[in-house]
């Protein structure tokens, strides 16, 4: 994410009219005690005018109030709950740029009922809001259309070793539905070949399971052939994208992981909305209304936001992990354009749905 930051500011200006855009980066080891404190540093002692959220969903639950609660706008990776979108409201200011978990995964489950003629499939997910939210996005639109989750497994953020929960994958549903990232994503997935269930039951996942900060660890074997329903393919071959993700791996030897383009279109939309105040943010909240103001085409697509939830609106894709020269890409199969946060779901029903899977589990 930070490298697609960099890479956003070198694109798109690092001053404006005269004026450097000055950045502290802070790690929080993935850890929300952690990331509150350095929000707190970076607001009272830094005084920073702008926060890129941090990017694990229950770190940004507990930094966005705060930052937003001190005036300061804060742009967000992911939304993770009722409260988030409620502070953006309340405060008048900040947002999230990056996405929600219902927006591609509910897509992703009318695409396996609708087209794939799935009946029967098992979901795993990761045991923090952001794997209960996306396995309920794609569990709510299945289920809705007549569909049965016939088992759910959660793994511990801690979890290394995946070969419990592959083992554990009924032999007869008809698919699998997977809700992880980075290293458990890449040894799920090769776990999942080594057990022998990649060639009899098909393996689905959202963004994470395969984008390129999981799939250069996953074999070539294991990987391929694997759909996710996301808002980001890395082997989108729109010129904006290609044009992006080949710069990316011309400065980092990788092609961008869904985290990179993240960060590069928080550059795009900072640089955007301090261009249209002409480098001088006289007040927090004239810069955090330039910001929810920008209309943009990113790499990914699209890119507005929902008044409600101050979250994106944007295409969503349903992507397959193919060989492109040599090389495994995500390649889009599928667009859906201008998808809402509650995706293929009314708000009405998406509501309850999000409220309570910021806190827990959903049961299908």
């Amino acid at each position: 994410e930070q490298n697609g930051f960099k890479l956003g500011l070198k694109h798109f200006g690092t001053s404006v009219d005269g004026h450097p855009i000055q950045v502290n980066y802070a790690n929080d080891q993935g850890e929300p005690a952690v990331s509150l404190s350095q929000a707190r540093q970076l607001v009272t002692a830094d005084h920073v005018q702008v926060v890129e959220g941090p990017l694990l969903s229950s770190s940004i639950a507990v930094v966005a109030p705060y930052v937003l609660g001190q005036g300061i706008p804060e742009d967000d990776l992911y939304l993770a709950s009722p409260e988030q979108a409620q502070a953006y409201t309340k405060y008048g200011a900040g947002f999230t740029s990056g996405w929600d978990g219902f927006a591609p995964t509910t897509e992703g489950g009318r695409w396996a009922y609708d087209t794939m003629h799935w009946r029967h499939v098992t979901t795993v997910g990761l045991g923090i809001s952001f794997g209960w939210q996306g396995v309920a996005g794609f569990a709510s639109q299945f289920t809705k259309l007549g569909g049965k989750i016939d088992k759910q497994l959660w793994v511990p953020t801690t979890t290394v070793d995946m070969s419990s929960y592959v083992s554990a994958i009924p032999a007869s549903t008809q698919a699998v539905f997977v809700v992880l990232s980075g290293s458990q994503a890449a040894n799920f997935v090769n776990d999942y070949k080594s057990f022998g269930l990649k060639k009899k039951i098909p393996l689905m996942g959202i963004t994470t399971l395969t984008d390129q900060a999981a799939l250069p660890a996953e074999n070539t074997p294991a990987a391929l052939g694997i759909y996710t329903d996301a808002q980001y393919c890395d082997g989108n071959p729109s010129a904006v994208n290609q044009a992006f993700a080949n710069s990316y791996h011309a400065a980092y030897g990788v092609y961008p992981s869904y985290y990179s383009e993240a960060g590069y279109t928080k550059a795009q939309i900072l640089v955007a909305a301090l261009k249209s105040l002409h480098g001088v943010v006289s007040s927090e909240k004239a810069l955090s209304m330039a910001m929810r103001a920008v209309h943009i085409t990113a790499p990914r697509g699209p890119v507005s936001f929902d008044h409600s939830t101050w979250s994106p609106v944007q295409d969503e894709y349903i992507c397959k992990v193919e060989s492109v020269h040599g090389t495994l890409r995500n390649v889009p199969i599928l667009t859906f354009s201008a998808v809402p946060p509650w995706g293929t779901l009314t708000q009405a029903e998406w509501e309850p749905i999000f409220a309570k899977t910021a806190v827990g589990p959903p049961s299908y």
